[in-house]
């Protein structure tokens, strides 16, 4: 069981921020926002799911899912102001 991921999970997680990036600019803040935010609940299932062998083993599975869906919720919460302009 390792501790540190193999090299390709970093490579996929930086090109799909890379992704998420672009759908800023291609659509909005809203959306890419709300696609962060479904990706961090599929991190999170991912994580209460796979064994442990597949996932690094660091904190609890427990800590780690509630972590994943409190942030999930809080970007789909302030997604809905993603888009507002800044008012000076």
């Amino acid at each position: 069981m390792e501790r540190v991921p193999r090299d390709g999970i970093y490579v996929g997680l930086a090109v799909w921020v890379l992704f998420i990036t672009g759908l800023t600019f291609a659509m909005s803040a809203v959306v890419s926002m709300r696609v962060l935010a479904g990706s961090l609940v599929v991190f999170g299932l991912l994580r209460a799911f796979l064994p442990s062998g597949e996932v690094p083993v660091i904190r609890s599975k427990a800590f780690d899912v509630s972590t994943y869906l409190i942030l999930a919720l809080a970007l789909a919460y302030f997604s809905n102001w993603a888009d507002v302009a800044l008012r000076v």
